[in-house]
C-alpha cells in the first residue's frame, strides 16, 4: 500500500527516498561510526608519542637461527635449538689485502685448518656433531673497515667473532662485540689496552704487552746468567701504532726493575716506509748494548737489511717483531738473519703434537706455519670447547663457557692450562725466546723449553 505523505520522508540528494525509519536508523549508525573514529584517532595519537627518546642502540638479539643452518625450515621455532642445528657460523677478521695481507691470510689459514680438523671429528658433539663454518671478512689493516666488519658479520647473526692481528682495529671490533653482547675471541693484537677496559666479552689467549715484556726481560736476565755478558742498555726502534708504541713504553717502564735502561725509543710510521737509515743512525750513536726492535714483516725486512749496511753493532733483538721468528724473513734476507733474536709469543716447538699440527698445515697450504697462525688455530678450538660446554646456541651462554675456561690440550709454550681471569686475559701466556741458527728458527730460552743453546753475542756473517 502507498504511505501517505505524512509518514514519508523525501531526501533527493543523490535521487534517494526513504522512509523515516530507514531515516533515523542511517543517522544512528553515522553517529557511532564518528565516534569510533575519534577514538581510533586518539588511540593513535597516544601511541606515537613517545615517553622517552631511546640512549642506545639496542642490542643484537643473541642467535637462535640467524647464526645457524636449520636441516629443515621451521614456522614455530624449535624450543631446543640444539636439535635442529646443522652449522655453526662464527666470523673472522683479518687484513686479507693490503700492506699485512701476507700475515692476514696465514691467520685465515691457521683458522680453516682448525674448522677443518674439528668438523672431521665430528664437529661440536654436545650440539649433535654441528659443523662450524666460518665467514671471512677482510679488514684491509683498517681500524673502521675493521670496526664495520664487526658490525655487519653480527648483523648477519655470528655467534662468535675472531680477529685480528692488528691492536689498532682489535680495540675497535672488541668495543663493538662489547656493545652488542658478542664473544670476540683476540688471534693477535697485544695492547693492554684493549683489555683493560672492563669488558666482559672479550678473550685472548696471546700474551699481553705487559706479559711479554716480561718474557724478553726474564730471558734477558737469564741470558746474564748463562753467559756472564753486562747487558744493561738498549734502544728501542718501533712503528708507531698502538702495538709498537704500547710495547716501547711497557719495556721503558719495567726495564729498571730487570736492570736494563731503555736510552731511547725511536719510532717510524709503516705509511710510505721506504728508508730506515736515520732511525738506525741514531740508534748506532747511542750505543746501547742491545737494539730492539717491534714492528712487522716487512719493516722487519727493511730494518735488518739497512743494520746490515750500516754494519750496526748492537745485536737486534725482537720484542714481537712480526719478521724475526719467520721463515719468509729468513728466505727474504738470508744470512742476514743468522744470530738474530727474538721474545714473541710462539708455539712449544718440543711437543709432539705441535710438529703433526704444522706439518699438517704445510701439506695443506705449502708453507710454514707461523706463530700466529697456531694462534689463530688455538682460537677456534677454544671456540669449540666453549660451544661444547654451553651446549646451545646462546651468545651467553657461550659468553659464560668461555669465562669458565681450562684448556689442557694446547700447543702454546704455557704452563698449565689455558685459563681466562677476570678481565678475559690468558693468566699464563708468556712470551719465549727464539734465535736465528742456520737457518732455523729454534727456542733458546727459557732453558726448560730450549732447542739449543743461546749463541751470544750472536754470530754476524
Amino acid at each position: 500500500m502507498q504511505k501517505s505523505s505524512s509518514e514519508q520522508l523525501k531526501i533527493r540528494s543523490s535521487g534517494l527516498f526513504l522512509s523515516r525509519r530507514s531515516f533515523l536508523r542511517l543517522s544512528v549508525m553515522g553517529v557511532l561510526i564518528s565516534s569510533t573514529s575519534v577514538l581510533l584517532s586518539a588511540c593513535a595519537q597516544t601511541q606515537s608519542t613517545p615517553t622517552a627518546e631511546p640512549t642506545s642502540v639496542p642490542p643484537t638479539p643473541t642467535p637462535t637461527a640467524a647464526a645457524v643452518t636449520r636441516a629443515t625450515p621451521q614456522v614455530t621455532p624449535s624450543p631446543s635449538p640444539k636439535s635442529a642445528v646443522t652449522e655453526i657460523i662464527f666470523g673472522a677478521i683479518h687484513p686479507l689485502s693490503g700492506a699485512l695481507a701476507f700475515d692476514g691470510n696465514l691467520l685465515k689459514n691457521g683458522i680453516d685448518l682448525a674448522v677443518e680438523e674439528i668438523n672431521a671429528a665430528g664437529g661440536i658433539k654436545a650440539l649433535d656433531g654441528a659443523k662450524l663454518r666460518v665467514e671471512h671478512a677482510d679488514s684491509q689493516g683498517k681500524p673502521e673497515v675493521a670496526q664495520a666488519e664487526a658490525e655487519r658479520l653480527i648483523g648477519r647473526g655470528v655467534i662468535a667473532l675472531l680477529g685480528t692481528y692488528q691492536s689498532a682495529t682489535a680495540f675497535n671490533t672488541t668495543q663493538i662485540a662489547e656493545r652488542e653482547r658478542v664473544p670476540h675471541i683476540i688471534t693477535v693484537a697485544a695492547a693492554d689496552s684493549i683489555m683493560e677496559r672492563g669488558f666482559k666479552y672479550t678473550f685472548r689467549h696471546q700474551p699481553s704487552q705487559t706479559q711479554g715484556t716480561l718474557g724478553l726481560l726474564q730471558a734477558l736476565q737469564e741470558l746474564r746468567s748463562i753467559t756472564g755478558t753486562a747487558i744493561k742498555t738498549a734502544v728501542h726502534v718501533h712503528e708507531d701504532s698502538l702495538f709498537g708504541t704500547g710495547f716501547a713504553d711497557r719495556l721503558a717502564k719495567l726495564g729498571p726493575e730487570y736492570d736494563l735502561t731503555v736510552l731511547e725509543k725511536i719510532p717510524y710510521s709503516l705509511q710510505g716506509l721506504a728508508d730506515l737509515t736515520t732511525e738506525l743512525t741514531r740508534a748506532q750513536a747511542l750505543n746501547p748494548d742491545i737494539c730492539v726492535v717491534t714492528g712487522y714483516l716487512n719493516d722487519g725486512i727493511l730494518l735488518a737489511r739497512t743494520a746490515r749496511e750500516l754494519r750496526l753493532r748492537p745485536p737486534l733483538i725482537g720484542l714481537a717483531s712480526g719478521a724475526f721468528s719467520t721463515y719468509q724473513f729468513i728466505e727474504q734476507v738470508g744470512e742476514i738473519a743468522e744470530g738474530i733474536l727474538d721474545a714473541n709469543y710462539h708455539y712449544d716447538a718440543t711437543k709432539p703434537k705441535t710438529r703433526e699440527v704444522r706439518e699438517r698445515f704445510r701439506t695443506k697450504f705449502g708453507t710454514d706455519m707461523p706463530t700466529h697462525a697456531v694462534l689463530a688455530y688455538e682460537a677456534v678450538r677454544i671456540l669449540a670447547d666453549a660451544l661444547e660446554r654451553a651446549g646451545a646456541i646462546d651468545r651467553e651462554a657461550l659468553r659464560d663457557a668461555l669465562a669458565k675456561t681450562s684448556f689442557k690440550d694446547h700447543i702454546l709454550p704455557y704452563e698449565g692450562p689455558i685459563e681466562f681471569d677476570e678481565v678475559g686475559q690468558a693468566k699464563n701466556a708468556r712470551f719465549i725466546l727464539m734465535q736465528i741458527q742456520n737457518g732455523q728458527i729454534v727456542q733458546v730460552l727459557p732453558s726448560s723449553i730450549a732447542e739449543a743453546k743461546v749463541i751470544w753475542p750472536p754470530s754476524r756473517p
